[in-house]
């Protein structure tokens, strides 16, 4: 060949390929050479060496791929992939190629494949093109343009990344659900958190539908993405879209395991797909432009601004017969159906136009709960601290950031409409369910507009059912008396005030016009303080009634709270008051170590059902039981010689007998003296509570001496609060 040299053409794509296999770059070399020298000898017995070796092939198609689509704006043409389509020279095992690189296939296996023959007709197809590709490169240059491809990746990425944002719920479902393919996440090798993944798949589709609506780059806001939901509803439509889904080549780390992940794993596949049908759907409901337009056609130019001001309500563009409109905020928000009816005069076909200072709302808090939840799950934390998920809080205007006044507009059973004095109108959509958000609220308002009283009397069914509760719960076994913090709500209150909403307002002390959060009962009193603040509410004998059965409420609840006042007694102090009653030196001893162990482990400790405290005095009589009977000091008395005290089986074989557990310790402590019925020894007043039987759980009848249940409480091998001395 020394009349045929050529310089070689070195190939990218280095001595290995992705899937680890060596690749001969100095033959790949050497076969461009020939061919851009228009060498057919040459050319003609490289190919029969190139198709010997599936690897240098697989290079050969994947080279060519990619200088095709720097060519045509990050597409294939057709006659790379299509075998329908004759208009270019590549032959069908070409083509095959082609479209196994771009479905993330192992292509030097699909080559290892192929006959030697159809090898050599992929390369040869590959040579050609290649050279022809470079040739005119070289005279106009590659385009680097950012593409449609790239395009609708960004965009799909910026539409999950806002719901995401917006619903953190569904952030945390989408994690889950992600969670569950880890093992296959670990053999594809697929990166992230999925969000990537999902976006991918949207990208994928979204593009696809750019196609076919012949939308360009330059054209993308036009887009009419919601049409794409038709291909998400079947998972094998959109497999097969992701699979001749051309990316561009940075996003291979990518693109490849989602790929290859997707079509060995149908499940994880229709997950995607149902999660990208949400994240439309959720787009297509915010959607301000189509607030009052049914089957709206929702484009990428509507969710422009909301896509590029992040996770707050978008306001479409002004036009000459609107104002600006916003969708009505609605995730986490609740309102209740009102049960009155429409006002006389004022049912359907009337149009109400009402004047509202400002509008309370309950809403749900998503990064509450989503503390809440990191907290309980931390097993490190002794004392969570977990936030209040529900507040209450004014409407908020999203783009002048007010809390009113507004202007409320809208037939009885109408969806709201909502004006600020800004100029934004708030909505919600014309097709909304009867249960949305809006129509309930403009429902409250017109009730409240025809009759100022309702405000008080709406809030009685709410008042009704949490006193209805409260007593229902006190007849459980569970019940350990009203919780503390509404406790400590109840105490705060001033009853024996004649001014209802001064003593509510002290002692709230709200927080409004900014999120006042707490318990049921917090909110409830915060509702009936704003209602009663207004005169027209407070002097009208629903107004009267409703202040009435706020007193009767809180009264019981501190009632119920004298009673339980012991429960919420703190353990250190329970057990110095009875280390108070005096003794003998080797008994004040025995109090002496429980109380050190208590102060350490139970410091902040309530009595609450008992068990406890009860578990601490059995220790000390036990300390004193031992060190008695030994006629040594409590501190030689160990962890296990009081286990040894306990009824067998750990408080949980079949045949424990407390019974027979009280008659032994009764028998020793008369045998070291004492009267167990005398009235002036401590040691005997401690031994006659320990006999007194407690309920052994939430759930049925069955008692058990203070003495072993509390014993187990404390000595109990998987006990919680698991002791040593």
């Amino acid at each position: 060949m020394g009349a045929h040299e050529h310089g070689p053409v070195e190939l990218p794509g280095g001595p290995v390929n992705g899937e680890g296999r060596a690749v001969n770059e100095p033959l790949l070399a050497a076969l461009t050479g020939a061919a851009v020298n228009d060498c057919a000898g040459c050319v003609e017995q490289l190919l029969d060496e190139v198709a010997a070796e599936p690897a240098c092939v697989a290079r050969l198609v994947e080279v060519n791929r990619l200088t095709a689509m720097r060519l045509h704006s990050g597409e294939l043409p057709g006659f790379m992939t299509d075998d329908d389509d004759p208009s270019g020279p590549a032959a069908l095992e070409f083509k095959r190629l082609v479209r196994a690189v771009t479905a993330a296939e192992p292509v030097t296996e699909v080559c290892e494949q192929m006959t030697a023959a159809e090898r050599r007709a992929a390369a040869g197809s590959a040579i050609e093109m290649l050279v022809g590709q470079l040739t005119f490169a070289n005279s106009v240059g590659f385009d680097d343009a950012e593409t449609l491809a790239e395009m609708c990746c960004t965009v799909s990425a910026l539409l999950v990344e806002w719901w995401f944002s917006t619903a953190p719920v569904a952030r945390r479902e989408f994690t889950e659900a992600w969670e569950r393919h880890a093992f296959g996440h670990r053999e594809a090798g697929l990166p992230g958190n999925g969000v990537n993944a999902l976006g991918l798949l949207l990208g994928a589709v979204l593009h696809r539908q750019a196609r076919q609506d012949q939308v360009r780059v330059e054209e993308l806001r036009s887009l009419v993405f919601t049409r794409a939901l038709p291909a998400l509803e079947n998972p094998e439509e959109a497999g097969a879209i992701l699979s001749a889904f051309v990316v561009p080549p940075h996003a291979d780390d990518i693109t490849v395991p989602v790929k290859r992940y997707a079509r060995s794993n149908p499940g994880f596949l229709a997950e995607l797909c149902g999660y990208a049908r949400s994240t439309i759907t959720v787009h297509v409901k915010d959607c301000p432009h189509g607030l009052r337009q049914k089957n709206h056609e929702c484009t990428l130019a509507h969710r422009g601004p909301a896509l590029g001001q992040g996770a707050g309500a978008q306001v479409a563009a002004p036009t000459p017969e609107e104002g600006p409109r916003v969708a009505l905020p609605r995730i986490g928000y609740r309102e209740d159906e009102p049960a009155d009816a429409a006002p006389v005069g004022g049912g359907a076909g009337h149009t109400w136009q009402i004047n509202v200072d400002r509008i309370l709302l309950e809403r749900w808090d998503a990064s509450a709960a989503r503390w809440n939840e990191s907290v309980s799950e931390d097993s490190s934390i002794s004392e969570p601290n977990y936030q209040h998920e529900v507040g209450l809080e004014p409407l908020l205007c999203p783009a002048c950031r007010s809390h009113g006044p507004f202007l409320a507009e809208g037939c009885w059973g109408d969806p709201l409409t909502l004006h600020c004095r800004c100029g934004v109108t708030m909505m919600s959509p014309l097709d909304a369910r009867p249960d949305d958000l809006g129509r309930r609220l403009l429902k409250r308002l017109i009730l409240c507009e025809a009759d100022p009283a309702y405000a008080a009397r709406r809030l009685m069914p709410a008042l009704a059912k949490l006193h209805k509760h409260e007593r229902e719960a006190r007849a459980s076994r569970w019940y350990r008396g009203p919780d503390i913090e509404d406790i400590s709500v109840v105490e705060a209150i001033d009853l024996s005030s004649g001014d209802l909403v001064g003593a509510l307002a002290a002692a709230l002390k709200p927080r409004l016009p900014e999120r006042h959060e707490g318990r049921a009962l917090t909110l409830l009193l915060l509702q009936v303080l704003d209602a009663l603040s207004a005169p027209a509410v407070h002097d009208s004998p629903d107004g009267r009634d409703l202040a009435d059965a706020v007193r009767d409420l809180l009264a019981d609840l501190s009632k119920e709270s004298d009673r339980w006042a012991p429960t919420r007694e703190p353990v250190v102090d329970r057990l110095r008051a009875w280390q108070a009653e005096g003794g003998s030196q080797l008994w004040q001893d025995a109090w002496a170590r429980t109380l050190e162990m208590a102060e350490s482990r139970f410091a902040r400790y309530r009595v609450g059902d008992g068990r406890i405290t009860d578990g601490c005095a059995a220790v000390a009589l036990a300390q004193y039981l031992l060190a008695g009977e030994a006629e040594t000091g409590v501190a030689e008395v160990t962890t296990d010689d009081v286990r040894s005290l306990m009824p067998p089986g750990d408080g949980e074989q079949a045949d424990r007998d407390p019974a027979e557990v009280l008659r032994r310790w009764a028998t020793r402590l008369q045998a070291l003296g004492h009267d167990l019925d005398a009235a002036d020894d401590p040691v005997a007043s401690t031994w006659r509570h320990l006999c007194t039987d407690r309920s052994t759980g939430t759930f049925g009848d069955e008692r058990e001496p203070a003495l072993t249940l509390g014993l187990n409480t404390l000595l109990g091998e998987r006990s919680f609060y698991l002791i040593r001395l």
